[in-house]
């Protein structure tokens, strides 16, 4: 494996008495039926959890989940300098059945004071990975810019970029100011790899920054029908 951050992780065990292995016949006789639990023959199925709270652990995580169907696999991220969670994680279902009952069950609650993102999370560069509508950076663009709305004024671009750069390398971070006053004028403008942004995008929008919840969504050309707000509209 790729070296890469540190990594918080585990597989679940094999259940005593949970039948044969994906696959394979029961022990001692030829196959007897279908698969245990059907649907999808042991299709494994890995959601994103994003905005997270950073106090929520890979036990809480597999415990809330696991209400759902059976896990086999929970991930949480870590940042490779700090060693503090990243804000998001992954959790692999055994069946696509279970995991589209988490999705129904545990998208957009509250989990350690925090309102999660559920949805499938997808290969890069297979787009549509939940919440961001199918039309994400529908014109192929190797980076694309996301509009972050709702900002605090005491918001500073040290700590925007370092919120972003959680889900990927920051190209650019900008937060415009009144041309009079100085001040912030509450939005900004954030530029990623195209993957980086859409991950960045689902776990950011509706996260809390300094006391604001701010919108994500991507920037799109003036009069290119932006989503989300009113947001998408500001050009570069």
């Amino acid at each position: 494996m790729a070296d890469g951050p540190s990594r918080s992780r585990s597989r679940s065990p094999d259940r005593g008495g949970g039948g044969p292995p994906p696959g394979g016949p029961p022990l001692g006789g030829p196959p007897l039926g279908g698969p245990p639990g059907g649907g999808g023959g042991g299709e494994e199925v890995k959601l994103y959890i994003g905005n997270l709270s950073y106090t929520t652990d890979e036990s809480k995580l597999r415990s809330e989940f696991e209400r759902h169907g059976a896990v086999t696999d929970v991930f949480l991220p870590t940042d490779r300098d700090s060693g503090r969670p990243r804000g998001f994680g992954f959790v692999t279902y055994a069946t696509r059945a279970d995991a589209e009952e988490a999705i129904r069950k545990m998208d957009q609650t509250e989990m350690d004071g925090r309102t999660i993102r559920v949805n499938e999370s997808r290969p890069r560069g297979e787009g549509g990975g939940g919440g961001g509508g199918g039309g994400f950076n529908s014109s192929g663009a190797s980076e694309v810019k996301l509009y972050v709305g709702g900002l605090s004024y005491d918001t500073n671009e040290d700590g925007l970029r370092g919120l972003f750069e959680m889900h990927g390398s920051v190209t650019d971070c900008f937060i415009p100011t009144d041309r009079e006053t100085g001040r912030p004028r509450g939005f900004a403008f954030v530029t990623m790899s195209a993957a980086d942004a859409e991950k960045a995008q689902s776990a950011c929008d509706g996260y809390e920054l300094d006391g604001r919840v701010i919108r994500v969504n991507e920037s799109r050309p003036r009069g290119g029908g932006g989503r989300g707000g009113g947001g998408g509209g500001y050009g570069g």
